[in-house]
């Protein structure tokens, strides 16, 4: 397991080629090629190659039921590695972007080991949700004291 720490947030945008800036903070520590997938919750996840590995296996070492094999379809059929261009772009294929909703305005969520990509008013919608729902009693469920 790698000891990546992406934090922080970099709003961008998408061109209409599907072309995407990764913001520099995050480039050195994704390294020359990663992977991006379908996320949860709307989004997309991009994934340093060894941290990618390292979910493969967990998926691998699940045992075989339909729960397994939806979970394993969610994240693998629609995986791709992909490698920056000299100006730090990538282009995020079209059935991605629209699993994400992703047309012009993103925004790239450092995530501990993974980075987040989200359509600017689809995050804006989902923290809504999470200030109604109240972080506070989250990580009271979860047993996180500060």
């Amino acid at each position: 397991m790698g000891d990546y720490m992406f934090m922080g947030q970099y709003e961008h945008t998408i061109d209409t080629k599907g072309r995407i800036i990764i913001p520099a903070k995050y480039r050195n520590e994704l390294g020359d090629t990663f992977v991006i997938t379908k996320g949860l919750d709307g989004c997309l996840f991009l994934y340093p190659s060894n941290e990618w590995q390292d979910f493969v296996d967990k998926l691998k070492g699940l045992s075989s039921s339909q729960n397994t094999r939806r979970i394993q379809r969610q994240f693998l059929s629609k995986a791709m590695e992909v490698t920056p261009d000299k100006q730090g772009r990538i282009i995020i294929p079209g059935i991605l972007r629209e699993c994400a909703a992703l047309e012009k305005d993103v925004i790239f969520l450092g995530m501990m080991n993974r980075v987040e990509i989200w359509d600017k008013s689809r995050l804006e919608a989902e923290e809504e949700l999470e200030e109604n729902a109240g972080v506070e009693e989250a990580m009271d469920e979860l047993g996180i004291s500060l």
